[in-house]
């Protein structure tokens, strides 16, 4: 049953727009189910038709219905890899605030509407019709060998990496990827310690931990974490440097060649996490530190900030000498990832699909990047501090008058503006006492910038003119 509150601060299509997203999440509205007439739902809940036609032309745009011609709007039969998206973003529960949001700068978060929904529903019937066979086959654990082929170009072409396809493992996400890392690391029996990043992933420090090995911290600067920080008994260091998160800085040339000429001198590893390796905004891209010491990095990618969150496909590139290894402990069994994840990635890659949208994600991220900044710098002058945002799809923003990060969240999830806490990125006491949050706008439209960046305004700053 549709509901709506006229005394609430929620715009009416949001409202109903939230509701009918909510009840397909659900399974309430199942695939295929005809929706309602705009005429009659306006009718029921005595509301304009045209907010009506808002709500619906929102579902539609991210791909949560699809409209027939002189009959109406039914719920996509393929909204349910949309739904896995969503439910996947939503899984941290450290940084969901709620139901009630306008809008929301969430990371793991990006527009059904940007991504090649209608493209990706073809190519998995593809695999149906023109791969059926292969189903039926046991593939490699790794992965499959078209796949990584694929892939190879892709890391050579952008990333400067240079290995063979049998180098690489397809992996569910980065934590798999790291697990596989761990276990290779402990089989050398030289110690347990590895170094990150102070401030550093928290997802990716848990698993280490989980695994056995002792973090130590890494100092950071302006040009990204340095390789002379690192103490004497550290096996590995695990660097971010396309996108340090969650600072956002990319790691200088000069602190990439430290790192590689480290791990030759100390026998050691470096696990380079380069998933937010594809938007540089203002910066040019600089060469991966596995290009400058292949033999020491073991290489991870993935497609998530590009494609859907959920894809569930990243991978790994490991060095030569490890194969054997790994196929004395894992060759037989099933594949990491199943083929209708890893067919229609191959296929979106092979076509040159790949190619055209990432240049379209280029343009679309930096317009809001670019909107985002200026909106914030027209906004709030020097009361704020904006950190981090030449590359990936997040920035910080530092508040420069005294407030805590909690009532900075709280009060702008309260005007119904989802941002997000950087503290939980510290193993210990935060050293920048400035209270900072992070705001992802790789899910939000262009259009909700300003009106977003309004509302923070109202809320942070409304009784606060003039006064920093």
């Amino acid at each position: 049953m549709l509901l709506i509150y006229e005394n609430s601060k929620m715009p009416l299509y949001i409202q109903l727009y939230n509701q009918i997203k909510s009840d397909i999440s659900n399974g309430i509205l199942e695939p295929g189910t005809r929706l309602k007439s705009s005429r009659a739902v306006s009718m029921d809940l005595n509301i304009s038709r045209n907010t009506v036609d808002l709500a619906y032309q929102s579902l539609f745009a991210e791909g949560f219905i699809k409209s027939k011609p002189r009959i109406g709007y039914f719920v996509d039969e393929n909204c349910e890899l949309l739904n896995n998206c969503e439910n996947d973003a939503d899984n941290d529960n450290t940084l969901m605030p709620g139901n009630n949001l306008i809008y929301d700068f969430r990371c793991e978060k990006l527009l059904t509407s940007e991504l090649p929904c209608a493209l990706w529903n073809k190519l998995i019937n593809r695999c149906f019709d023109d791969y059926r066979g292969d189903m039926a086959e046991q593939k490699s654990v790794f992965g499959d060998a078209e796949l990584r082929t694929e892939i190879r170009k892709v890391v050579y072409k952008y990333r400067n990496v240079n290995c063979v396809p049998e180098q690489i493992i397809i992996t569910p996400d980065i934590q798999f990827s790291i697990e596989l890392i761990c276990r290779i690391l402990k089989s050398l029996d030289t110690g347990p310690n590895v170094a990150m990043e102070e401030p550093g992933l928290y997802k990716s420090r848990d698993t280490f931990k989980r695994n056995g090995l002792n973090i130590r911290s890494m100092g950071m600067d302006q040009h990204g974490a340095s390789a002379n920080t690192i103490q004497r008994d550290v096996i590995a260091a695990y660097i971010t440097p396309s996108h340090q998160f969650p600072t956002g800085v990319v790691m200088s040339l000069p602190r990439r060649i430290e790192f590689a000429n480290w791990a030759k001198r100390k026998g050691a590893y470096i696990i380079e996490d380069d998933c937010n390796c594809f938007f540089h905004h203002f910066t040019r891209p600089l060469p991966s530190v596995n290009s400058l010491a292949a033999d020491k990095v073991f290489y991870i990618g993935g497609f998530s900030d590009l494609l859907f969150p959920c894809l569930s496909v990243s991978y790994l590139v490991v060095p030569e000498k490890f194969l054997d290894i790994l196929h004395s402990w894992y060759d037989g069994r099933v594949p990491f990832v199943s083929f209708l994840m890893q067919k229609p990635l191959e296929l979106f890659i092979k076509d040159g699909h790949l190619e055209s949208h990432l240049r379209k994600m280029k343009k679309l991220q930096r317009v809001k990047c670019e909107t985002l900044v200026n909106t914030l710098n027209n906004k709030f002058g020097e009361t704020i501090r904006i950190i981090g945002f030449n590359s990936g799809l997040h920035l910080l923003v530092q508040a420069k008058w005294p407030i805590d990060e909690d009532e900075l969240i709280r009060s702008a999830h309260q005007a119904g503006v989802g941002v997000y806490p950087t503290s939980n990125y510290w193993s210990g006491p935060k050293t920048d006492h400035e209270a900072t949050v992070l705001l992802n706008y790789g899910g939000i439209s262009v259009q909700d910038i300003p009106p977003a960046v309004d509302l923070l305004y109202k809320t942070w700053r409304g009784n606060r003119s003039g006064s920093i």
